[in-house]
């Protein structure tokens, strides 16, 4: 008599070469094309001008004061993204802008790559694109270079643990990092809580979520304390919150208009969503879809991360298209797997050519005329111009204290702030606000209404314009 071996089934492979995989890189690439685009935020500036402040001479040293603005006085000031800021230090230490531009295209990609993975419920690999396609859309627009992308990147990682994908443990390395890069931490723990809340009403284990913002909340409370500026890190969200009027001025803390393509992109993903909520009514999706709905609704900055909590309620309850699936895989599926992945590491290398940094909306011709041609130095001249401006003077100029005000509106003396928008709205007021600040020039925009304010009182001369910019004196107060 004979007898065979009992066969054993081969275990499914870890990662495996399928249509899902495929895309997955396909996300990840598109991802870093919109990562590796040349630099041009102004808030990133600051940002980068503290990282390198922290490592001028050499030697790293915390930046407690704010360097950049004149009206400042050098006052005291909680760098609430410190250790983003070190990061772009480091690096443009190390690689300069091209170091810079993979950073943030690493991240894009990174975060894409997470996105393709939270539709993971989802079998249709048509339906898993369609859900993709308004998420991208508004990904072009706001993964930027920002600190905010790091956040954004934290924030896909705590969804994953909470999908099945990773330990809630590591959740606690991920809040420490995240408080102290983004004062956006605390929608990591809302997150949580209201899916937590979702299912209990579902009768569900919840279990995972309870040790996930555990994991998260501790890893939070404990970078919060241990960092450079101590427990101010916790409570930077709240005092942020109470400036309620300064940031209503600001165009991202307001209520979106839906008058661009990525605005009405969400709003098909909140369509989306009411439609796999009605196809699959469950709590531990409606809670947390509505409640980042609203802050979506409040703030236009929300949008980014509202988009993100949508996509599991999307890929688990809209109808799946067609019969092709995230498994189907062919020879050619399997050969284009690792070409992606080629180009994944490749593409940022060979792709990223100079300039680094688009300069095209700051005032670059006329700050290198006002300091060749006219005297008028920043940092030695009190110089009036708009906020984002103050990013790029921060940036060209170190801590030279070149910038009257940039964005970092929470930082800024209310009192500065309204003086700052009179000028904007050309309130009466504004002769007021150029006296009360002595100032000796002022760099704005040609077609800008303080410009046709100012030459109109005789007190100020054009001493440099073209089609965008304008700058002019008082004769009075400088030598021009």
């Amino acid at each position: 008599m004979t007898t065979t071996e009992p066969t054993q089934e081969s275990p499914a492979p870890r990662f495996p070469l399928d249509l899902g995989v495929l895309f997955g890189f396909a996300m990840a690439l598109v991802g870093m094309g919109f990562g590796a685009t040349r630099i041009s935020d102004n808030s990133f500036l600051t940002h980068l001008a503290t990282g390198r402040e922290m490592f001028d001479g050499g030697s790293l040293r915390i930046v407690r004061e704010d360097v950049f603005t004149w009206t400042s006085g050098g006052d005291s000031v909680v760098v609430q993204s410190w250790l983003a800021s070190l990061v772009y230090g480091l690096v443009d230490e190390l690689a300069g802008f091209h170091g810079l531009r993979l950073l943030t295209a690493v991240l894009a990609a990174a975060l894409a790559a997470m996105a393709w993975r939270l539709t993971t419920a989802q079998p249709s690999v048509v339906t898993r694109l369609a859900i993709m396609v308004p998420l991208l859309a508004i990904g072009f627009i706001n993964w930027t270079e920002r600190p905010l992308l790091i956040a954004f990147v934290l924030f896909g990682a705590t969804m994953l643990v909470v999908e099945g994908d990773g330990r809630p443990r590591w959740l606690a390395l991920s809040g420490a990092v995240w408080i102290n890069v983004h004062g956006s931490w605390p929608l990591g723990v809302v997150y949580l809580v209201t899916r937590a809340f979702g299912g209990f009403a579902d009768r569900e284990d919840w279990r995972l979520e309870r040790e996930s913002a555990l994991a998260l909340g501790v890893g939070m409370v404990v970078g919060g304390v241990v960092n450079p500026y101590g427990p101010a890190m916790l409570f930077f969200p709240l005092e942020l919150l109470g400036r309620q009027e300064v940031l209503s001025h600001v165009v991202e803390w307001q209520s979106p208009e839906f008058d661009r393509l990525w605005t009405r992109a969400f709003l098909v993903m909140v369509v989306g969503v009411v439609v796999a909520l009605m196809r699959r009514p469950r709590w531990r999706d409606a809670i947390p879809a509505l409640v980042f709905l609203a802050a979506a609704l409040v703030g236009r900055r929300n949008i980014a991360l509202a988009s993100l909590v949508m996509l599991p309620v999307l890929a688990r309850g809209l109808p799946a298209i067609g019969r092709l699936t995230s498994a189907y895989t062919t020879d050619a599926v399997r050969r284009a797997v690792p070409i992606f992945a080629v180009l994944l590491l490749a593409v940022p290398l060979l792709a990223m050519e100079r300039p680094h940094v688009d300069v095209s909306r700051f005032p670059e011709d006329a700050v290198t005329a006002m300091e060749d041609e006219l005297g008028l130095v920043p940092g030695e001249t009190r110089i009036i111009h708009q906020d984002f401006v103050g990013n790029y003077l921060g940036a060209r100029y170190g801590d030279a204290g070149a910038a009257w005000i940039d964005d970092r509106f929470e930082l800024h003396d209310p009192s500065l702030v309204e003086d700052y928008i009179s000028l904007l709205d050309g309130d009466p007021a504004w002769s007021t606000v150029l006296d009360r600040y002595e100032a000796e020039a002022i760099l704005w925009p040609s077609d800008g209404v303080l410009v046709e304010l100012a030459t109109a009182v005789g007190e100020w001369t054009t001493v440099w314009t073209d089609d965008d910019w304008t700058v002019l004196c008082n004769p009075d107060r400088t030598i021009c």
